[in-house]
């Protein structure tokens, strides 16, 4: 290879890893992530409701009693 094809092979390449790192940036931003989230947790619960219910309810159960438990414990 002459050192011009070495320069192009070259910078192809960085223009390909810059492109690579901006997908994996925009994958993994917050905002993505979040939007992500959003999208999985709606589709889980359109496919069955009655388990993000119960699971909703036993997480308030037990929000609910480790509140109790705070406030009615001995500090002994």
């Amino acid at each position: 290879m002459s050192k011009k094809e070495v320069n192009a092979h070259i910078a192809a390449t960085r223009e390909e890893l810059a492109a690579t790192l901006d997908e994996i940036e925009h994958r993994v931003s917050p905002v993505q992530l979040g939007k992500t989230a959003v999208s999985w947790v709606s589709e889980s619960y359109d496919r069955a409701p009655a388990r993000w219910l119960i699971g909703g309810g036993v997480a308030l159960v037990g929000a609910v009693a480790a509140i109790l438990w705070a406030v009615f414990s001995s500090d002994d």
